[in-house]
Formats: structure tokens, C-alpha cells, sequence
């Protein structure tokens, strides 16, 4: 897919005019104006998302495009919700102790004529029943097996046990005929699959597929399985995003590691940009590297270089990279092991998510207690990676991690999750709630 994205430079200049305030400094730019503003520029993409209709086998992770309406009742009649006996609970009444002879037996996915029960007594009669089995109309409740005493053909049960209506699945009561069960946007997950399932559809409606190509960039960087020169270092990049989109169910390409060499960037740029919606690249944003990396991503398109509000992660490039075919929505990430997963957890992936046509995207947040004390500096929204643990009273602590280098990547490894730490937040004492992004089923 392709869409015709607006100049990056034009469209800043008129969101902040919509906005009526001067959110966008470049010198210090904060992470929520940031957020925002990638998904306003990025809004042109999701308006132009196409349908496909895909097997339910195949939509583990993919964006409902339209709604899913229940077309029948779930369950489609009452039903047993275990195995037991069927009966009425006017039996109840009869005392502490009841007793009762089982005329019939009732199995799943058996008609209610397979045992037709013509002279049922709701005060002395019940039927022998399996889960799932359709409920007999003179019978209300069902009372496990395990709790009844069997007499021949008949069955005893202390009444303290069991109150009218118990363990019986009522029709319509997990989906009624013409209730909107998964709403457009919905990011698809293994319950719903099954709920889809229940209602007997073989396929749904999707937004595309997104293809996003990536690239590591720097003469320092080596490709694992080679010999490391001196002064280089191991390609880790491109194999932690590799993982971070794998995940997330995109259609990749992988465009390996590209030199500081002007040609062999600008090739590879037009290459990505003429196969993919979205390019993320690691390395050759900060202040110091090499100046031709960002003059060819502007040469090729329309790029802004931010210095964020935020640690680890401050520099990175967004905007457009052109192909004579089409345009590609460009990512340009730190170089900095631990920059790349932050930048990507807090602002591309929410982003990437959106422009697949997702609603509901973002990780939740969560609170725990902060061990420790720590001062920072306010004005910038600081990430720690922490480890969770609960105390003797099971209040949920968070402990940062000894190592907070941005190239320290083990440290994400280690961690359960990022403590962030509001831009306004300048001391953290003992004890104190923090918020917490929870890195387990991101990572």
C-alpha cells in the first residue's frame, strides 16, 4: 500500500497552528507532543488502509477493519455448565436433604428429543446430565456429581450445597444475536479468535498488512558470524528490532548493515522506500555523526531531526523517504542499544500500531513502589529498566536495575519492566509510586 504523505516541515507548522501553542522545539521536543504529532502525520496512511478478507486461522495479530456482529445467540440455548444432574429447584424446598430418581440422561450435542421427558415431577425428578448438554425445559439447575450420594437410580444431596439457577450456561448469555462483539481496530488476540469461532465464522475482514524494511548503518558496525576488527562492534541492532517487529506480525525486510558511504546509503534508502510502508533505521542521527546520513534522508525525502525530551533516546529522525514509485514513513533511531528499544517502545510502536488501524495499542501502565532514592533532572522524561517484586504484604515494588548505560543492553534482558519518570518529577524517595511499562510479552 501507499499513501501520498504531506511534507513533514508544512504539516508541523500547521498542526501547532491547530493546536494554538508552541509544543515543537526541536532543541526539547517532550515526548507526548512527539507521540501526538507522529500520529497526526502518520493519519493520512490510516485513512488510506485496505480491506482483505483472510481465513480466522491467519488473524492472530491483525486489525479487524470492519466490526464483528453476532449473527446467533451464545451459547444458542441453555446448557449445563458441568457434569451432574439436572433438576428443578423447586426440589429445594423440600429441606436440608433432598433425594430425587434420575428418569433420563441428557448428552452434549444431543437434541432434547433424543430423551423425551414427558412425565417429569419438578419435586422428585432429575435427569443425568453431561457439560454442554442441552438443559431439559423443566429443569433450572444442575448440581455437580461430585456432590451427590447415588442409590440406584436415585441421587441425595445436602441443599446447603447448591441454590437455584447453579451451573447452568443461560442462552445468549456470552453474545445476544446482533450485539457488536469486536469493534474496528480491534488488534486480534487468541480469545478472540475462539469468540469469532463460536459464532461459526470462517473468515474475517483486515487491514492490510504493513511491509516495513530495516537497516542498520556505520562503518563500525560488524555482522555477527564475522571476525570483529578493532575499534568495531557487533551488529545487535537490527536483531533486536528484528524482534521487536516480529511480534507485532508486519511483513519485514531485512536490508542488512549499510556503510557511511553516500552512494551505498542512497541506494538503499531508495530500495526501501520502493518496497516498503515504513523504514526503520539504528545509528547516524546523533550530533557528531556523519553529516551525509542525515543530508541523504532529507536529499530523499522530508525529514525532521528531533533532540527529545527524554533518556536514554534523545535524537531521532522522522518523516518521508521517496521513491520514484512511492513514499515511505521513515524512523530513524539512535545508535545506542538501549536508545533503539526505548524510542521503539515509546514512540514507534504505538505509531505503527496506529497506522495499521488500531484503536487499542498502547501497553498498559501500571503502579508500584520505588525502592530506593533518586534525583533527576526535571524538564525530560527519564526511563530506568526495573525488576518487579512484591513485599511480605504483597504491595508491588520496583528496583532499578544497577546499570542504566544506553549501551548497556543486557540491562533490558534482565529487566521486567521500564519505571518512567515524568518530565515534572525531579526527586524520587522510598516508597514512592511510580509508573511502570511492563516489558514481559513486549520483549
Amino acid at each position: 500500500m501507499s499513501a501520498q504523505l504531506p511534507a513533514t516541515n508544512d504539516w508541523q507548522d500547521s498542526w501547532l497552528q491547530s493546536k494554538g501553542t508552541d509544543l515543537f522545539n526541536p532543541q526539547s521536543l517532550a515526548l507526548e507532543s512527539a507521540q501526538e504529532f507522529m500520529r497526526s502525520y502518520t493519519q493520512v496512511f490510516r485513512d488510506q488502509l485496505q480491506s482483505q478478507t483472510i481465513p480466522l486461522e491467519e488473524a492472530i495479530g491483525r486489525v479487524l477493519s470492519y466490526p464483528i456482529i453476532a449473527n446467533m445467540n451464545v451459547p444458542v440455548a441453555n446448557n449445563s455448565a458441568m457434569d451432574g444432574y439436572a433438576f428443578h429447584s423447586e426440589a429445594l424446598q423440600q429441606g436440608s436433604r433432598v433425594r430425587l430418581s434420575v428418569i433420563a440422561k441428557q448428552f452434549a450435542g444431543q437434541s432434547l428429543k433424543v430423551n423425551p421427558v414427558s412425565h417429569f415431577e419438578k419435586n422428585r425428578d432429575a435427569i443425568r446430565i453431561m457439560t454442554g448438554a442441552l438443559m431439559p425445559p423443566d429443569c433450572d439447575t444442575v448440581i455437580p456429581q461430585e456432590w451427590v450420594t447415588t442409590l440406584n437410580d436415585q441421587i441425595e444431596f445436602d441443599t446447603d450445597k447448591i441454590s437455584a439457577g447453579d451451573n447452568q450456561r443461560l442462552k445468549g448469555e456470552d453474545l445476544r444475536f446482533g450485539d457488536t462483539v469486536l469493534a474496528q481496530g480491534r488488534i486480534l488476540r487468541a480469545s478472540d479468535l475462539g469468540l469469532i469461532a463460536s459464532m461459526g465464522f470462517a473468515n474475517v475482514q483486515v487491514f492490510q498488512k504493513m511491509t516495513i524494511a530495516y537497516f542498520s548503518t556505520g562503518d563500525e558496525v560488524t555482522a555477527v558470524g564475522e571476525p570483529l576488527p578493532e575499534g568495531s562492534l557487533y551488529d545487535s541492532n537490527r536483531f533486536t528490532i528484528l524482534g521487536m517487529l516480529s511480534r507485532m506480525g508486519f511483513d519485514l525486510i531485512d536490508l542488512g548493515i549499510v556503510r557511511d558511504q553516500p552512494e551505498a546509503l542512497k541506494q538503499v534508502f531508495l530500495q526501501a522506500a520502493s518496497q516498503a510502508d515504513v523504514i526503520i533505521t539504528s545509528g547516524g542521527v546523533s550530533v557528531g555523526e556523519a553529516d551525509f546520513t542525515k543530508k541523504i534522508m532529507r536529499e530523499l525525502g522530508d525529514v525532521a531531526f528531533w533532540t527529545l525530551a527524554i533518556k536514554p533516546g534523545r535524537p531521532m529522525a522522522f518523516g518521508k523517504i521517496n521513491s520514484p514509485s512511492r513514499e515511505a514513513v521513515l524512523f530513524g533511531l539512535p545508535g545506542n542499544p538501549v536508545a533503539v528499544m526505548v524510542t521503539f517502545y515509546q514512540l514507534v510502536r504505538d505509531v505503527l500500531c496506529y497506522m495499521s488501524g488500531a484503536n487499542d495499542y498502547s501497553p498498559p501502565v501500571m503502579r508500584a513502589k520505588f525502592e530506593g532514592n533518586l534525583k533527576k533532572r526535571p524538564g525530560r522524561t527519564e526511563f530506568l529498566r526495573g525488576t518487579l517484586f512484591r513485599d511480605v504484604h504483597q504491595e508491588l515494588w520496583v528496583k532499578p536495575h544497577g546499570h542504566q548505560g544506553s549501551g548497556i543492553l543486557r540491562s533490558m534482558s534482565d529487566a521486567d519492566c521500564l519505571i518512567v519518570l515524568p518530565a515534572s518529577m525531579s526527586q524520587i524517595n522510598h516508597g514512592n509510586n511510580v509508573d511502570i511499562s511492563v516489558l514481559k510479552g513486549l520483549i
